[in-house]
Formats: C-alpha cells, structure tokens, sequence
C-alpha cells in the first residue's frame, strides 16, 4: 500500500493545477488534497492565518487515521509546516516547497510593515490586486496566463493545467475561481509568529528550494536548517518550480522523502 502524501497548493493555485507533479508522484504515493485552500467561509482568512491552519488540521484530523506526509508549496508549505509544530501527532514527514520560516528579525520586518501597511510591497499582493479575472475563452485564458512574466517558465502542459483548474464557465466566457481578494488577503496577513515555537521540529523535516526563487534568500535557510532543524535541498527553477520541472521536482521530493 502506498503511503499518504497529502499535498498543499500556493496561493492562487488550486491543487488540481500540479496534475503533472501528482502524476509522477502518483507511482510512489497515494496523493490527497484540499483543492481550493482558503474559500470555506467556516476558515477565514485572518492575520497570521490560524483558520487556515485549523482547515488543513480539520481535514487531516477527519480523513486521515494515522499520520501521513505533509508537503506543501509556498502557502501551503508554511500551512505544512504550522501543522507539523501544532499537531506533530497528525504529521508523519514535512516537506516544504519554497517556502521561507521567516526567523525573528524577518518576523518583526514583517509585523512592522503590517503596522505601516507595506505588505502591498514586500509580497506580491499590490501586483494582485485588481488583476485580470475574466477571459472571453479557455484559449484566450491560457495565453493570456503564457505571456505573464510569472508564468514565464512554467511548463506548457502545468500552464493549461492552471487555467483548466483555476477557472469556471460563467457567461460568455471564463472565470477565476481562486478569488482575487481572497489571494490578496492571504498575502496581506502572512505569518509573522512563526518563532512561536522555538527549538527544532519534532518530524522529519526538509525544506526545497529553487535555484533561482525570488523568494527564499541564503539567510533564511541558514535559518531553517541550524534552528528550525529543516534538511535544505536545492533543485533547478525558480519559487514555481513544481510547475516550471514537474518530473524533476517529483524525484526530488521523492529523494528527499525517502532520506527523511
């Protein structure tokens, strides 16, 4: 029997846009999700996000009966791992995807831009905000999504995967599902008490990044490998890689798991 990998997806990104990564993963272990975290208006999004956590807790609390891995990318590997320091008995392994624990001078940068309202700078929330919802078609959504400089590298197939599973036939066209304002929102309030647990996780624990992410800097995982107790594990791409290197990133992680 294969064991329980329960995956996490980053904001804006339903669960169903990794189809390419779940496949390879697939032959080595049973994948499970929640497709679109943050939209069940029981879990709302608040600072420091302790509703989304209790989500993810819910669903592993009532799907699974013993603890199972716990990977996540970006959002949801920050989830993963708030879950693995909360509820170390519901989590097996925690894998993180890019995704940065920021220590305490990061953590009081980012309580301090709260307070001054620059989280609009230093996340990618002012450059989501009001962005493009609507597409006359699903061809004109994925090239649309094609010529995004975030998308830039993103494989062909991962792209059409995207839209597929981040829109919804509306009138005349297609939607997003994911809500802008809620993606908004959840980088708005990104955690800045993630140092409330000191010492080293209590799980087997890696963090992998992307050679070329924006989003994870040199002094972050000197932090994460000597006082959170993460393995560090570089692999080609940049913050999406598990998008832009599907097949690479699942041997990777698969690698990575193994080793834990």
């Amino acid at each position: 029997m294969k064991e329980i990998l329960h995956f996490s997806h980053a904001n804006g990104f339903p669960a169903k846009s990794y189809r390419v990564l779940f496949d390879a993963l697939g032959e080595h272990y049973d994948i499970r999700y929640i497709d679109r975290l943050a939209h069940d208006p029981g879990f709302p999004v608040t600072d420091n996000w302790p509703h989304l956590l209790e989500e993810l807790t819910a669903y592993f609390e009532t799907h699974y009966d013993q603890p199972v891995i716990a990977v996540g990318h970006s959002l949801g590997g920050v989830l993963s791992y708030m879950l693995s320091r909360s509820r170390p008995d519901l989590v097996k392994k925690v894998l993180l995807l890019d995704a940065p624990v920021l220590d305490q001078y990061g953590s009081l940068v980012v309580r301090l831009a709260k307070r001054l309202g620059w989280m609009d700078y230093i996340t990618p929330a002012g450059r989501t905000e009001g962005r493009r919802s609507f597409w006359e078609s699903t061809d004109e959504a994925i090239e649309y999504f094609r010529h995004k400089s975030l998308f830039r590298n993103v494989d062909e197939r991962c792209i059409r995967d995207y839209v597929a599973a981040g829109t919804q036939p509306v009138n005349e066209g297609v939607q997003l599902v994911f809500d802008p304002d809620t993606e908004v929102k959840i980088y708005r309030t990104l955690p800045h008490d993630l140092h409330r647990h000191p010492g080293k996780v209590t799980v087997p624990g890696a963090m992998m990044y992307g050679l070329r992410s924006n989003v994870v800097r040199g002094f972050q995982l000197r932090h994460m490998k000597k006082n959170v107790g993460l393995k560090i594990v570089a692999t080609q791409g940049g913050h999406l890689f598990p998008l832009e290197h599907p097949e690479q990133a699942a041997n990777n992680i698969h690698e990575t798991l193994q080793a834990l």
